[in-house]
């Protein structure tokens, strides 16, 4: 552009800058709300150019497009007989494409105008500056129709120029003090969950507050985790969801197979995703699930790690999309979260390893202290009874009862013995371990004693493959001590995997039953039986017992 001419040449020999000027440069400094500060740097800028018109237009923090107007000399009739601001067409467009101070006698006539909406004011002369700091672009400050119906001159643009500079100082501090208290209120959001995890929080409880986070700090219209099921390796499932449908989905399943969730899932870097709507999903709720990622289309997935699962935020298809600033943020936000559950679990862990291990030394001190000292002075109690039945069988019949006493007192403290050790978990090699109990109890009896182990025993729950060694010991148990016999044959059927049942049966060649036996023994183990939807059946005569306990098999 051409040097002016000399009386277009700012005067640089007056006293200072005109008021307008002042006004605008102090209204930067200030640093008041956004809004009012750019309003008043408009007012300066229309005041000292002497425009009729003027407005600041902020761009999108991607400098792609116009995100707000701050106009200053229409009223709010005309304003609404406009309608809505402009867009970024027309010159507008052509100076966020061309960051260059711009000034036209007649806007109408240059080749990017696209004329005017309907209701809008004419408007001849234009002024365009960008608002810039360094080499970032913020917006642009437009000034319109000079009111002495001339052109701008230069030093209206060097004026403006100055004012633009202040304005984009303006918003630039806005916008790091903006994103300061972004930070902030994200790194205070990680802090409380991470705290209400390391606190002992329910983890399911922990996850929910997790999504809702993550809502409230994205601005998503819903936000799901999404975890890895064990026996289903393709998928991953919603375990929780907040904002819309957050009911319905939980529980769905997303497969891993080309899907931006499964892609994320796998390479553990997060994404940003134009389309959401592209990821297919299955499960109880898949017709509302369907209904939603038709109406998401801006997505941010992040990992949280292979083993704890992949956090998903969605907005609809009338919402800005997902900035670079949301995914590096919750990004971050993940990392500090993927860390605190990590640490929760490994608390979690260590807490029930350490009760675990108390269990384990309480049921082997009653063990090896309690029961086998009940078990040497039933013992000798028994033998005193045998002495005594032809002298005193009165006082043999009394001590015999110590004996059945002491009996079932052993019996309730094995009982306890095993609910001390976690059912949750399976023994390992329960066919071996099922043939060692029994070898343990017959020990030094003189029994001939035969086992036999049938079917899938190795991969029956926990739960149930505890009982099954409990019932096996308490049966072989009583058998040693109460049937005087000679053999015994104890069988175990687990039966196939996923069908028909569990049977155990302990058969003996001894004295049989007494005429009115003490049942508090088997009706344990008839309690244990019908709690599994089984039953316990014994037969028994003079020349032997047979006891069978049957449940069914878990599918």
């Amino acid at each position: 552009m051409p040097p002016p001419p000399p009386g277009d040449r700012p005067d640089r020999t007056a006293a200072g800058p005109e008021p307008g000027l002042t006004a605008g440069v102090r209204a930067a400094a200030a640093g008041e709300h956004l809004e009012a500060t750019l309003r008043e740097i408009v007012e300066a800028a229309v005041a000292h150019a002497d425009a009729t018109y003027g407005a600041m237009g902020v761009l999108t923090a991607d400098g792609r497009e116009l995100d707000r107007f701050v106009i200053v000399g229409m009223d709010d009739t005309v304003r609404a007989g406009i309608g809505r601001p402009p867009a970024g067409a027309g010159i507008l467009g052509l100076l966020v494409e061309r960051p260059e101070p711009l000034r036209l006698a007649d806007l109408g006539a240059h080749p990017a105008s696209v004329g005017f909406p309907p209701g809008h004011p004419p408007m001849a002369s234009f002024l365009g500056v960008p608002v810039c700091v360094r080499e970032q672009v913020f917006g642009h400050l437009y000034l319109t129709e000079k009111r002495d119906g001339g052109e701008f001159t230069a030093a209206d643009e060097e004026a403006v120029q100055a004012l633009a500079a202040a304005a984009g100082l303006a918003i630039g501090n806005a916008r790091l003090a903006e994103a300061a208290e972004q930070r902030r209120v994200w790194t205070q959001a990680a802090v409380e969950v991470s705290t209400a995890l390391l606190s002992g929080a329910e983890p399911v409880a922990a996850l929910e507050s997790i999504v809702q986070q993550v809502v409230a700090l994205t601005g998503a219209d819903g936000a799901s985790l999404l975890v890895a099921r064990e026996g289903d390796p393709d998928a991953l499932t919603i375990l929780a969801s907040a904002g819309v449908y957050a009911g319905e989905l939980e529980g769905v399943r997303v497969p891993l197979e080309d899907t931006h969730v499964g892609r994320v899932h796998r390479s553990g870097v997060g994404e940003l995703v134009e389309d959401m709507s592209a990821d297919p999903v299955r499960g109880r709720h898949a017709e509302v699930a369907v209904e939603l990622t038709r109406g998401a289309r801006s997505g941010v997935v992040v990992p949280l790690g292979r083993s704890l699962g992949t956090l998903v935020c969605v907005r609809g298809e009338d919402r800005e999309p997902f900035g670079a600033d949301v995914l590096d943020a919750l990004t971050s936000f993940a990392t500090q979260v993927t860390v605190a559950l990590e640490l929760a679990r490994s608390q979690r862990r260590e807490r029930e390893l350490q009760v675990q291990a108390d269990r384990d030394r309480i049921a082997r001190d009653l063990h090896d202290h309690v029961v086998q000292r009940i078990y040497a002075t039933a013992l000798s109690l028994d033998r005193i009874a045998r002495s005594l039945e032809e002298a005193d069988p009165y006082a043999a019949r009394r001590v015999e009862r110590s004996v059945d006493e002491l009996d079932e007192t052993i019996t309730q403290i094995r009982s306890a013995i095993f609910e001390l050790h976690d059912p949750a978990d399976a023994p390992d090699h329960l066919g071996l371990r099922l043939t060692d109990v029994v070898t343990r109890v017959t020990e030094n009896s003189g029994l001939d004693c035969r086992v036999d182990v049938t079917g899938d025993v190795d991969g029956l729950t926990g739960a149930l493959a505890h009982d099954l060694l409990a019932v096996v010991r308490e049966l072989v148990t009583n058998a040693v001590r109460h049937a005087r016999a000679s053999r015994l044959t104890v069988r175990v059927d687990a039966g196939p995997p996923g069908g028909a049942d569990v049977t155990v049966v302990v058969a003996d060649d001894g004295r049989g039953l007494p005429a009115v036996p003490l049942r508090s023994g088997l009706d344990n183990l008839t309690d244990r039986a019908q709690r599994r939807g089984g039953r316990l059946a014994v037969r028994s005569a003079p020349g032997g017992t047979e006891v069978t306990w049957t449940v069914p098999r878990p599918a």
